[in-house]
């Protein structure tokens, strides 16, 4: 099997794929072919720009989180403390971030 990656080295060596970052399968016999075109110079900084953003959208979901938790009181934590034998829809879900 044969997969595909296209996008441009960094001058640390890294490799910044284009549209979203994929996990490069290790341990793996890999050929590769280089271009003489060179990449637009933006192409690191949306990478970068992207991280950024996701960074800034979990801190944010972490501090809404915090907020919420200081403004509970000792009735709210005793509900949530019996809210998982009241029903099973209660706490039974993840959230992936």
């Amino acid at each position: 099997m044969v997969q595909t990656y296209q996008g441009y080295f960094t001058e640390d060596g890294r490799f910044v794929p284009d549209g979203t970052q994929v996990k490069m399968p290790t341990r793996r016999r890999t050929i590769v072919n280089i271009f003489l075109d060179e990449s637009a110079d933006n192409v690191t900084q949306q990478s970068d720009t992207a991280l950024q953003d996701r960074i800034e959208r979990i801190g944010q979901l972490l501090s809404a989180a915090s907020s919420a938790e200081n403004e509970m009181t000792d009735d709210d934590w005793d509900e949530m403390l019996t809210l998982r034998s009241k029903t099973n829809a209660g706490l039974s879900r993840t959230v992936d971030i």
